[in-house]
């Protein structure tokens, strides 16, 4: 049921070209306010833009009177049933009769006057623009610190990370998106999470994404407000990885697997003779056939959740699935876990064989069942995903049927985009480490402790290194907090990564420092490139702030 005013029918007189969206539960302190600041900023855009407007009210459930205030105000009052940030959002933008809609706050923090920009980047081409509290400034007392020093940061740098958006504050409030791009998004989420969602599936459909600075300033309410740091991060980071299957599945599947082929691999080469010491006794195998199969498991569902957002239309199918064309296919599938099963069956009748030789007395080792028993998890995996994976495409045996591919074009230009930075991305890595290493020996030879001089090192490098890595010439992005974080996120994982390889390959090996220092150092070069280019590397001119 809507409370009407006059401007509730205006749409039928005067075309409604922009709606203001301000969700509400019992804002009555803050209402007025928030009325003026948005019929001022009507005002604005219809002097500046030429088009007119309305105030929608969506009401969550208010028991304090905030319905009957707003339509005495001028607003159309939209009462939300479904409860939440998200739901009340939605609510309001299904009834708004603006083909532009901006949605914000309605405590008082933002200026609606801001989005006379944001409606000026929609003219132009955008289909959704976005705030930036860091652009446009935080007034004191308006964010807790662990909102804008590390919730904001830490999810809009995943966010970044994750589907390479390039926006510097994920989470604001305040934003304006086309009535067209709204509805195609199918935006679901009731929480605060809906403000990811909005910003993620923009993202996966390639929609043009603008930002403009905004401001925010401390609300006008006496009473805590509706967000809840801790629960509403939780939230935000969960959703994040729902809707990525590459971050969720992919990545940490092939790190696993990885480990795991490692294990078994320095075990083989134990086993045969080939190699003198390995740090990996019986009980690591079976940890490192563990490691296969769950992350072998986790590349199936990788594969499935991106068929299924293809499927879904939450995003367009990924190059590489076309690559593999030819094999994303039941029958293939079917013809590779029975021959894993087969070969599977074939290991242990032979061990079976070779145990029944030596008059069943213990095998030396365990080794050559445990890949016989991770070949048959394997084959059992690659069957039963076969079939799960032509449900998903709906019960088609060519998984990629009636899916669109990508332009040719676009796989060598990700290819180019990887390897055109990487000369100089050399130089710069060789210039940091010879930074790095004139602070820890200069300090060392004060008598700083070593603990100390790394923390030195790293408040150095941390800024410089940013600075470098985002100078145009390397990765392409804009300089933001969000972009700092992901940066520095980089850089933070090299410690343990680091330890892990020298005592992996001096400790456990028994490499010489002049082998194994060689060595590590590689690999934190490669992980570094690999990480810093999903990071930082954007699709757009470089943008130096």
């Amino acid at each position: 049921m809507e409370l009407h005013t006059a401007q509730a029918f205006e749409a039928e007189v005067v075309p409604l070209d922009v709606t203001i969206v301000m969700p509400c539960l019992n804002e009555i302190q803050s209402l007025r306010h928030c009325m003026a600041n948005a019929l001022e900023a009507l005002d604005r855009i219809q002097r500046v833009h030429g088009l007119a407007g309305e105030v929608v009210i969506a009401d969550n459930g208010s028991t304090d009177g905030s319905q009957a205030l707003a339509a005495s105000l001028g607003a159309r009052v939209v009462n939300v049933s479904r409860k939440g940030y998200g739901a009340a959002i939605i609510g309001g933008f299904n009834a708004a009769y603006g083909r532009f809609l901006i949605m914000g706050d309605c405590d008082g923090s933002y200026d609606f006057t801001d989005a006379v920009a944001m409606i000026g980047k929609l003219l132009d081409g955008a289909d959704l623009c976005m705030g930036s509290r860091f652009k446009g400034g935080i007034a004191p007392g308006a964010m807790p610190w662990k909102n804008r020093y590390i919730g904001n940061p830490v999810l809009t740098g995943l966010l970044n990370l994750f589907f390479r958006t390039g926006i510097d504050d994920a989470h604001c409030g305040l934003r304006a998106i086309r009535r067209d791009a709204y509805h195609a998004l199918n935006l679901q989420g009731s929480g605060m999470e809906f403000a990811s969602e909005m910003v993620i599936k923009a993202s996966l459909r390639k929609l043009r994404i603008d930002e403009v600075a905004a401001t925010l300033s401390p609300d006008l309410r006496d009473r805590a407000p509706h967000l809840r740091p801790w629960r509403d991060g939780w939230r935000h980071l969960r959703y994040l990885f729902m809707l990525s299957p590459t971050w969720a599945f992919g990545v940490p599947a092939a790190l696993i697997a990885a480990l795991g082929m490692l294990i078994l691999t320095i075990a083989t080469l134990h086993e045969t003779g080939l190699i003198q010491t390995s740090p990996f006794g019986e009980s690591w195998t079976v940890i490192g056939a563990m490691l296969v199969s769950g992350g072998h498991l986790g590349l199936i569902m990788a594969l499935a959740t991106h068929l299924y957002a293809s499927r879904a239309g939450w995003s367009p199918p990924a190059r590489w699935m076309f690559a593999l064309g030819r094999v994303l296919t039941l029958e293939s599938f079917i013809i590779t876990g029975a021959a894993l099963i087969g070969a599977a069956a074939l290991g242990i009748v032979t061990i079976a064989g070779y145990w029944s030789s030596i008059h069943y007395q213990p095998l030396s080792t365990v080794l050559p069942v445990v890949i016989a028993s991770l070949l048959g998890s394997i084959g059992i995996q690659t069957l039963f995903a076969g079939f799960l994976l032509a449900v998903i495409s709906g019960h088609q045996a060519n998984f990629l049927s009636d899916l669109q591919a990508p332009e040719p074009a676009a796989a060598p230009g990700l290819v180019k985009q990887f390897i055109r930075p990487i000369p100089v991305y050399s130089v710069a890595a060789v210039a940091l480490a010879v930074l790095h290493n004139a602070i820890m020996i200069g300090l060392d030879w004060f008598g700083v402790h070593y603990v100390l001089c790394q923390l030195a090192s790293a408040m150095v490098l941390l800024p410089v290194g940013y600075l470098t890595m985002t100078s145009g010439a390397i990765f392409r992005t804009r300089r933001s907090w969000a972009a700092f974080a992901s940066y520095s996120a980089i850089l933070i994982s090299n410690l343990p990564i680091s330890l892990a390889l020298l005592w992996l390959l001096r400790g456990e090996m028994a490499l010489p420092m002049l082998v194994a220092a060689p060595l590590s150092s590689l690999v934190l070069y490669m992980w570094n490139y690999v990480a810093s280019f999903f990071a930082l590397n954007r699709t757009g001119e470089p943008s130096v702030a």
